[in-house]
């Protein structure tokens, strides 16, 4: 198990650019950039219905409407059911 975690993690860890200087950080001196010395710009979840909607807000207020509509329509058909 650990060889094969190590086969398909590693690569995924590092990235094919260089890191940038090492005077463009705040580790031997203070600054306000707040910059890390790491290569990684971060990754997104491309299945989170969180960033699907905040990519598309038209989209998924069309959605949220539709729903609300939906529940709306049900809710009155029942109570005039009874």
């Amino acid at each position: 198990m650990d060889k094969l975690m190590e086969f398909w993690t590693y690569p995924s860890h590092h990235a094919n650019r260089s890191s940038r200087e090492r005077e463009d950080n705040a580790l031997y001196r203070p600054e306000d950039g707040m910059h890390e010395r790491g290569t990684h710009k971060g990754w997104i979840r491309t299945g989170s219905l969180y960033v699907k909607a905040s990519k598309h807000p038209a989209l998924a207020t069309m959605i949220v409407a539709g729903q609300r509509v939906t529940s709306w329509l049900l809710t009155t058909a029942i109570s005039q059911s009874y």
